[in-house]
């Protein structure tokens, strides 16, 4: 069949076929509807969303991508045909390689992976908040609200903390800079030690990320206090139900989310596709 790809018409119409696709498949992908509308395909049979494919252009030549097909639609073409679109589009500003983000549940998705020859790059645990220590005061670490002013020392400190060059670290910060975001500075006597951020979702989800420490100040458990801090700032918030990614390889930060309360909860496959 030859599908139409075009924009989507109603964001509330990518909440449904996400609640579709993870309760065939039994994952749990989240897109982050507030994006609905920038850099994104769809296709429908009729009034009804059937596929949807969204990127995220993290690097000048190389985007992330996540995409949804309904399970009634599957191996019919959809795929295929926001695919091409967005390959189109895509390599036109520039991009030259796609990565696919994959739930390791998800066994569709890596036949589709499979089937392009995309290859495996890593994987993230997602790790949610089972409990959280409540009514902590500050000690030694504290955090403040970012302002605008602390744009150069965010950038610096993350670069710092991920071993990005300073360009790669300030497109990638550029993309996620929106509105539904909160940013904190977690300081020792004044001085910045480290960033941590979070996405606030629906009424009373957070999604804790980019959360760094200078690397002159680490090895001295400011992580675990930032984020400790954090958990209790969002509490404080009305978000209680909080999670956060981390790769797999990185066993230290995985220990300071542990410590901090926080539990695995699935994970994700990250694909290279050259275009």
């Amino acid at each position: 069949m030859n599908w139409i790809v075009e924009e989507v018409r109603q964001a509330e119409q990518v909440g449904a076929l996400e609640a579709a696709v993870n309760a065939y498949d039994k994952i749990d992908m989240k897109l982050g509807h507030v994006a609905v509308g920038q850099n994104d395909y769809a296709v429908y049979e009729g009034d009804t969303l059937v596929g949807y494919m969204m990127l995220f252009p993290y690097l000048p030549n190389e985007y992330e991508v996540n995409a949804l097909v309904h399970p009634d639609y599957r191996k019919q073409g959809v795929f295929t045909a926001l695919l091409e679109a967005a390959k189109q589009d895509a390599k036109q500003n520039g991009c030259e390689a796609f990565t696919f983000v994959i739930d390791r549940k998800s066994k569709d998705g890596k036949a589709v992976i499979d089937h392009l020859g995309a290859a495996y790059q890593f994987s993230e645990y997602n790790l949610v908040l089972k409990k959280a220590e409540l009514f902590l005061k500050p000690t030694e670490v504290s955090l403040r609200e970012a302002t605008e002013a602390d744009r150069s020392l965010i950038i610096e400190t993350l670069s710092e903390a991920f071993g990005d060059p300073l360009d790669v670290t300030e497109n990638i910060y550029q993309q996620i800079d929106t509105p539904d975001r909160v940013t904190y500075i977690g300081e020792v006597d004044g001085r910045p030690v480290g960033i941590i951020r979070a996405l606030l979702s629906g009424e009373d989800a957070g999604s804790i990320h980019a959360f760094g420490v200078k690397a002159d100040e680490q090895g001295k458990g400011y992580g675990t206090k930032m984020l400790k801090q954090m958990v209790q700032q969002l509490f404080r918030m009305g978000r209680t139900k909080l999670e956060l990614d981390v790769e797999t390889e990185n066993k230290a930060a995985l220990e300071i989310y542990k410590r901090a309360g926080f539990a695995e909860n699935g994970g994700y496959e990250f694909y290279l596709l050259e275009l």
